[in-house]
């Protein structure tokens, strides 16, 4: 997979991506190595998951802004070869609910909650 589709930006590498928002290199490069090769998931999850706990707020907002470009990207190109692009969809997707407990474009969308008003049941 195109490392630009994970960043977002036209000819953007992993190295310069985790760089401009503050992930480390170690943890952005097995994000790339999971979706790239898809059976290789479940010996990199330690790793990712370890690494994910490090990361501040804007780094894994990133993440999953990243995860969500993969699933759309697969979504769209899934014609021109299923099997690997199912396989990076269902990773991104599973990558996205183990790190946040949900999948946005599984669920209700980015509507965010409305919070409670006091005094009103």
């Amino acid at each position: 997979m195109r490392e630009d589709i994970i960043s977002g930006i036209r000819n953007m590498n992993i190295k310069k991506w985790a760089s401009a928002n503050k992930i480390d290199g170690r943890f952005a490069a097995v994000l790339a190595d999971m979706i790239e090769e898809p059976d290789e998931t479940p010996y990199l999850l330690k790793t990712l998951t370890e690494g994910f706990k490090k990361l501040k707020k804007p780094g894994k907002n990133e993440v999953r802004d990243a995860l969500i470009r993969i699933q759309i990207y697969c979504s769209i190109h899934g014609n021109s070869d299923p099997i690997k692009l199912s396989k990076r969809l269902f990773v991104a997707q599973t990558i996205e609910r183990l790190l946040f407990g949900t999948n946005i474009l599984l669920t209700e969308g980015f509507e965010e909650e409305e919070p409670e008003k006091k005094g009103k049941k």
